[in-house]
């Protein structure tokens, strides 16, 4: 830890990552989320064994559900940004995810202690209770998991370090449709961000 100017600095991976103040996030860990993610099958293999521990060391975990979605309501700018990370040519292409998509995908389903909120935007601190939740358990430190990176990942990721809060994101538990989108997304987000692989946090905990 570093001291200074009055200020407690954590340095060590293992202070940022202590479960005592650490939340683990899963962003839209719906079993369509997953499926449309070139890696999902890594996305989902790596994200229940990050759980499986976080449950284990007492990390309050935290999972964003997608709200009732309709894309003639959610406006103009939205609907090409979906285009855009989609590659799709019309709005018409937008799908609405079934009743059995939007479930949580196998293994990585809430237990009775976990925090679920509704999510309407790619990004869990606008328009949802999300930091009440951080606030209320005095959490210092964010881990994000789920799809997608280069969308609701790299929102919240970005609004969780200008709140305040240390912010990781596990490597291989963030998925993105598209292997080029993800790869951008990371270089990017690796220049700010602690990115490291589950096997790291876990090791840590």
């Amino acid at each position: 830890m570093i001291r200074w100017a009055g200020m407690e600095i954590l340095e060590q991976f293992a202070e940022v990552v202590a479960p005592k103040h650490t939340g683990l996030l899963l962003w839209n860990v719906s079993s369509a989320a997953i499926e449309r993610c070139f890696n999902g099958a890594t996305v989902l293999t790596n994200t229940q064994s990050l759980v499986a521990k976080a449950r284990e060391r007492g990390v309050r975990i935290m999972y964003s559900k997608p709200g009732p979605v309709d894309w003639k309501s959610v406006g103009a700018p939205m609907i090409r940004m979906r285009m855009k990370q989609m590659r799709l040519k019309a709005p018409n292409a937008l799908k609405i995810p079934s009743p059995a998509g939007t479930a949580f995908a196998q293994g990585l389903e809430p237990g009775p202690d976990d925090i679920v909120f509704e999510e309407f935007l790619p990004n869990a601190f606008l328009g949802t209770s999300f930091e009440w939740w951080l606030r209320k358990y005095q959490l210092k430190t964010l881990i994000l998991a789920g799809a997608s990176i280069e969308t609701g990942i790299d929102g919240t990721a970005r609004d969780s370090l200008n709140l305040g809060y240390y912010t990781v994101i596990a490597r291989d538990c963030v998925g993105s449709p598209f292997q080029d989108t993800y790869d951008a997304a990371l270089r990017s987000l690796e220049r700010i961000f602690d990115i490291v692989s589950s096997a790291e946090i876990i090791r840590e905990w």
